[in-house]
């Protein structure tokens, strides 16, 4: 059930692409609370430019919209609890320190993706899938409201990808201590994994066209096709 405020960001007529050439243009996106939207489109469709301008928008509730890249280096020599806390380094003194409270923040966000008893590993040592998770953690302490995230099963093995696609579809479903649920656009080439979680699509059409919606998602995700006959595609 959704309340007649809960719409996150709302974009009419965007132009997508890039300052020499537009790839789309006129695309209405609206996100509310909990969409867990997949996004897809061919390779060099323009996936990862349409995540970096909306990244750069502001949500309409006043939070705060955060881009996770699809790949960040595990470099050694931070645990993973100090990597989720370089992300508050907004909210810290002069001295680096944070607050009581949002040291709690942290240990929430660990907790609510099963990452307690990893916290003190050196991010070097966790599995991709392990990182991954560290990753959407470091957005859940800054209490973003949207999250957007660029191949985020990419290079993973089959359990870790579903793994990670079913903890973003938690996010969406499990309302946070203040009684809220983010929005979560995820790009991905698994169309197949990605149906299985979602609750909406947008699609990178190869007509030129955006499309989002909830239902008929099958219809939707043919777009990115050319032959949109050919059903086996998907």
């Amino acid at each position: 059930m959704t309340r007649r405020n809960d719409i996150l960001l709302d974009v009419k007529g965007m132009t997508i692409g890039h300052r020499d050439r537009a790839l789309y243009s006129g695309a209405d996106i609206r996100l509310r609370e909990g969409d867990c939207v997949m996004l897809c489109g061919a390779n060099g469709s323009g996936k990862t430019t349409l995540l970096k301008m909306l990244a750069q928008m502001k949500d309409s509730q006043g939070g705060e919209i955060v881009m996770i890249p699809s790949r960040i280096p595990k470099v050694q020599g931070f645990t993973l609890r100090e990597f989720v806390r370089i992300s508050c380094y907004r909210q810290s003194d002069l001295g680096g320190r944070l607050s009581s409270g949002q040291e709690a923040r942290i240990d929430v966000a660990l907790a609510s993706l099963g990452l307690e008893e990893l916290s003190s590993r050196d991010i070097s040592t966790l599995s991709d899938g392990e990182f991954q998770k560290g990753s959407i953690a470091s957005a859940l302490v800054r209490k973003a409201s949207v999250m957007l995230l660029d191949e985020p099963t990419a290079f993973l093995d089959a359990e870790n990808r579903i793994g990670v696609l079913k903890t973003l579809r938690a996010l969406c479903e499990t309302p946070d201590d203040r009684g809220f649920r983010p929005a979560i656009i995820f790009s991905t080439h698994d169309l197949y994994d990605g149906m299985a979680v979602c609750n909406k699509v947008m699609a990178l059409g190869s007509d030129g066209k955006v499309r989002i919606g909830h239902e008929n998602l099958r219809d939707i995700i043919k777009t990115i096709f050319k032959d949109h006959s050919n059903d086996n595609q998907i």
